[in-house]
């Protein structure tokens, strides 16, 4: 009866003892998918950040080209209406035409209305490029922090 005894205790250990390495592979196994779930957590957390801080720089781009739109179609229309005139430096202008004592002034050549329009839309043209190229830049610096210096 005592080797039937001791057997089963035996028995019984080596049964414990495959459990045991059985938890340790299994604790072994959690640890290293709750480090992955962090790591995919902070990834996650990152990507959320980022996509605030994109919408963010949407709305205030947006925001900056709508601003600059209705200032273009205002100076437009006023140059349109005539309340506004482009003019430029004139160098070889009559040498009589200035008034005593206004030597000094620069002479100013007033622009046609229709060739003062077409300038300011290429100006306003060129200042939505750059505005267009300093979003494309805040965005590649907000969503790619280390692919720029």
């Amino acid at each position: 009866m005592t080797n039937y005894l001791i057997a089963g205790l035996l028995a019984c250990g080596v049964v414990m003892y495959a459990g045991w390495q059985k938890i340790e592979r299994q604790t072994t196994q959690l640890e290293q998918a709750i480090g992955k779930i962090e790591t995919l957590e902070a990834a996650s957390e990152s990507r959320r950040n980022t996509i605030k801080l994109l919408a963010e720089l949407d709305t205030q781009h947006t925001q900056e080209r709508e601003r600059a739109n209705q200032t273009n179609a205002s100076l437009r229309a006023d140059v349109a209406a005539g309340k506004r005139r482009l003019s430029i430096l004139a160098t070889s202008c009559a040498a009589g035409s200035s008034a005593p004592g206004l030597d000094h002034a620069e002479a100013r050549a007033e622009l046609d209305p229709a060739a003062a329009e077409r300038i300011v839309v290429i100006a306003n043209d060129g200042d939505d490029a750059i505005r267009q190229l300093n979003a494309l830049q805040d965005y590649v610096r907000t969503a790619c922090p280390g692919a720029v210096q």
